[in-house]
């Protein structure tokens, strides 16, 4: 059975298609009850369902969405999706998922399949990203919300989000300290990412805060997976002499750390404190449950959405500057820490 079309409904209720559209835009203000009414019933009867593609052809809008995320199988992002497609929902927007598996080609090709969807706007999650993404979308006026970027030149309707680290990371760092630890290890993500970067430089320079140098830390360059946890471990129990606290750049690589310092019979915390970042869910889960910095995972989902809606709603010159917010983190204590022993 084919879809009833907007021709259907009118001959069905005896008026034009104009009256039906007016009926379904809400304009039907000066129309008799009586012509509203069958309309209505028509519309019931007919199941008739306004077609999304008339509707963006003369809202100019397609009441869609697209996401970049880096790794779906990263428990990070669930919560991330969850929030965007909260906001989405209740302002009638459908969202699509692309996955780039850190991969900036792949990225690319998405960013473009986007764009001939007609997508209304673009949120960019990503950790592996490329400026050029957002030329392509600026060339074809789409706008853009970007998770912790920086950009080198003016790129019109963009909104960056930044992450305050250096809060929850500060926390992490003092608390380490406080416990009596002084020779640390920082498990990095691939170097040439910019949170990778950050983070780095944000643990660092919280621990100069306290009169630790660098001489006191062993950086191991991982890969923001598990498997890149359980290596490090390998590397700190080889050559990591003396070094009592980890700080990991995500969650998932400190429950590799857990897991390997277990199999190698090194105790989590007693010979070894570990703090993760993002405290994803698993984080309470895991043998101990782990310190984490925390990341609002949700909040960051929903705001992007809203900050996407207030750039459609207030289109910007392409000279302009991007907009900036900024989301917090703190420091969420479990038992994956203790005072240092030796």
């Amino acid at each position: 059975m084919s879809r009833s079309t907007i021709a259907d409904v009118a001959r069905e209720a005896g008026v034009s298609k104009a009256t039906v559209s007016r009926v379904l835009s809400g304009r039907s203000e000066y129309m008799r009850d009586q012509t509203r009414q069958r309309v209505e019933q028509a519309i019931e009867r007919l199941n008739y369902r306004p077609s999304s593609v008339a509707r963006s052809l003369t809202s100019k809008r397609t009441n869609t969405a697209g996401i970049l995320i880096s790794d779906v199988g990263n428990p990070f992002y669930p919560e991330v999706i969850h929030g965007v497609e909260d906001a989405a929902f209740k302002d009638g927007y459908d969202v699509f998922l692309c996955n780039t598996n850190y991969d900036e080609n792949r990225g690319m090709a998405f960013v473009r399949s986007l764009i001939d969807k007609r997508v209304d706007g673009v949120l960019i999650m990503s950790s592996s990203m490329s400026d050029e993404w957002l030329t392509e979308l600026a060339r074809s006026n789409v706008p853009a919300v970007v998770l912790d970027w920086d950009v080198k030149e003016a790129t019109g309707n963009l909104c960056l989000i930044r992450v305050g680290y250096q809060k929850g990371i500060q926390q992490a760092v003092d608390h380490l300290v406080a416990l009596g630890h002084e020779q640390f290890v920082h498990v990095s993500g691939p170097k040439e990412l910019r949170t990778t970067q950050l983070r780095r430089e944000t643990f660092l320079a919280a621990l100069q805060e306290h009169g630790i140098s660098e001489s006191h830390v062993m950086v191991i360059e991982g890969d923001l997976r598990i498997d890149g946890g359980r290596k490090a471990m390998r590397v700190i129990a080889e050559k990591g002499t003396g070094k009592t606290a980890v700080f990991s750049a995500n969650d998932l690589m400190a429950m590799g750390i857990l897991s390997e310092a277990r199999a190698l019979g090194i105790h989590v915390p007693t010979d070894l404190s570990v703090i993760g970042l993002d405290d994803i869910w698993l984080a309470t889960q895991t043998d101990p449950p782990l310190t984490s910095v925390t990341l609002p995972r949700f909040q960051i989902g929903q705001m992007a959405m809203q900050l996407l809606f207030d750039l459609l709603e207030k289109p910007r010159d392409k000279e302009a500057e991007p907009l900036y917010a900024h989301v917090e983190t703190g420091l969420t204590i479990r038992n994956s820490t203790a005072p240092a022993t030796g």
